[in-house]
């Protein structure tokens, strides 16, 4: 059977992009950009997964979640930590796959704004790291550059960047991989 997702944001263009991209996933998908009347317009007992864009506030999040579970305890929540489409689909899979925090590869993700920029990275296990920066303009037009492709051992790395790409995008985000497993993001200030 196929997986049924519910994404809800603020952003249309972002909602269609991602619909798109986990249709040719093989997802069944709805999209909504209409929030405070999400839990209203939808049941939560048709769909596996409910997806949050960034653009969803803190408090309405947690309204709308409450709202959700108690139509389906089962439901599986995702909150989007990057508008960038390829990241949210991988957050979506991992959650699926039912990838549990205790099962978590990356156990600490963090940076320093030093020269040069240092990217602190702890892991569980030893693993194929990948770290990217995502840049995104007005538009939502991405660029990614791969900053660290390397395998690791498990513990405190510490990994520092001489040649850090300009950062006058309107958005920047660091996001760290390890063995498609696990994936942290941080969105630079």
């Amino acid at each position: 059977m196929d997986k049924k997702i519910l994404l809800i944001g603020r952003n249309p263009s972002v909602l269609t992009n991602l619909a798109s991209a986990l249709i040719n996933e093989g997802f069944v998908v709805k999209a909504t950009s209409v929030i405070e009347q999400a839990s209203q317009d939808f049941n939560a007992i048709d769909f596996d997964v409910v997806a949050f864009g960034r653009g969803v506030d803190a408090a309405t999040n947690t309204m709308l979640k409450a709202s959700f579970l108690s139509q389906n305890p089962a439901i599986l929540f995702v909150d989007g930590l990057a508008p960038v489409i390829s990241l949210l689909v991988k957050q979506i899979k991992l959650a699926i796959a039912g990838k549990s925090v205790a099962e978590k590869v990356i156990t600490s993700f963090s940076y320093e704004q030093t020269a040069p920029l240092r990217i602190n990275v702890s892991t569980r296990i030893d693993c194929q790291l990948t770290i990217d920066l995502y840049q995104l303009d007005a538009i939502h037009t991405t660029q990614q550059k791969t900053i660290v492709s390397k395998f690791i051992k498990a513990g405190n790395h510490i990994f520092p960047v001489d040649a850090f790409p300009d950062l006058t995008s309107t958005i920047n985000f660091l996001v760290a991989e390890a063995n498609n497993l696990d994936l942290a993001i941080l969105q630079l200030q």
